[in-house]
């Protein structure tokens, strides 16, 4: 169902919880809210590893509670945004490419 991109990125935000955040989410389903593994001292700290890991700013529109309520939201989101900045960056290739 999900490819190897999306589960590597579902490993690393998986034990970016546990290891950071010392939390542990039962599955990629569970709500992090409901279950008090996320409050909002967490939920900054979260969103510092996860620029810091991944290399991935999290955009202010995306800052809505539904994107980061399971771990496979959040990859979803992460995998959203290095595809976004990979089209930049192929697109500026393009353009160098045909200068």
């Amino acid at each position: 169902m999900h490819n190897s991109g999306y589960q590597e990125v579902q490993a690393q935000l998986t034990s970016l919880i546990n290891d950071k955040l010392h939390v542990e989410a039962p599955s990629e389903e569970s709500d992090l809210f409901e279950t008090g593994i996320l409050d909002s001292q967490k939920f900054v700290e979260l969103l510092l590893q996860i620029e810091q890991q991944f290399g991935t700013p999290i955009a202010i529109e995306d800052f809505e509670i539904e994107n980061f309520r399971t771990t496979a939201r959040i990859a979803a989101l992460i995998l959203r945004h290095k595809g976004a900045a990979q089209s930049v960056s192929d697109a500026g290739t393009t353009t160098m490419e045909t200068d």
